[in-house]
């Protein structure tokens, strides 16, 4: 589910101080590509076509945030390597989506 953030990873950008140009500029080079990221020792950034979207990618990536934390404390997580990442980003370009169904041209009878 990393790969609905957009990438291969969730990236976490440095700290700066609240309110400052300088996270401002360090949250833009985490979202480089990606729809989500971790702003370090603030929390998250999501972003969407709309609200909603936006609200959801935020609730999933907390969600893997829980994940990864639970995960850690049972020992050292297994990552994926980067090409099967890679496999995966692209399949998520069309996860969850229905092929579109072609209109019959028959007229009802009736």
């Amino acid at each position: 589910m990393v790969a609905k953030a957009g990438g291969d990873s969730i990236r976490c950008a440095r700290y700066a101080t609240f309110g400052t140009e300088a996270l401002s500029r360090h949250a833009l080079a985490a979202l480089e590509g990606r729809r989500a990221c971790l702003l370090a020792n603030h929390g998250m950034i999501a972003v969407g076509a709309y609200l909603g979207a936006a609200r959801r990618l935020a609730e999933e990536v907390e969600a893997l945030c829980g994940q990864y934390w639970r995960a850690l404390l049972a020992g050292k997580p297994v990552i994926l390597p980067k090409a099967e990442m890679a496999a995966v980003v692209e399949k998520f370009k069309t996860y969850g989506r229905q092929p579109k169904r072609r209109r019959s041209r028959r007229k009802a009878v009736g």
